[in-house]
């Protein structure tokens, strides 16, 4: 996934995931206070519950980050520069 400047994730599960992911690749050089971090807990917006993350994640190269895939996750905005990451699920045989 390769997001630029501004670039975010909305909240979301993966419902057919036991166990989803995020591998930081590349960064902007700076990200001031909490942009660009991973958010896990948190539903999204449009649902209306105004509930924190109870995890926030700083995003660094190399950083593998596992959770349950039923967990709303999503990323805070960031400003300039490009941040790539790779994404998997582990999912039970069909």
């Amino acid at each position: 996934m390769r997001l630029f400047g501004g670039g975010h994730h909305s909240a979301h599960v993966h419902p057919h995931g036991w166990i989803s992911s995020a591998l930081y690749v590349a960064l902007p050089d700076q990200l001031p206070g909490t942009d660009g971090w991973l958010e896990l807990g948190s539903p999204p917006s449009d649902l209306g519950l105004d509930l924190p993350p109870t995890q926030l994640v700083e995003p660094r190269p190399c950083r593998l980050v596992l959770f349950p895939s039923w967990l709303w996750h999503g990323t805070r905005p960031f400003g300039a520069g490009e941040r790539l990451t790779i994404a998997f699920d582990v999912a039970p045989p069909r």
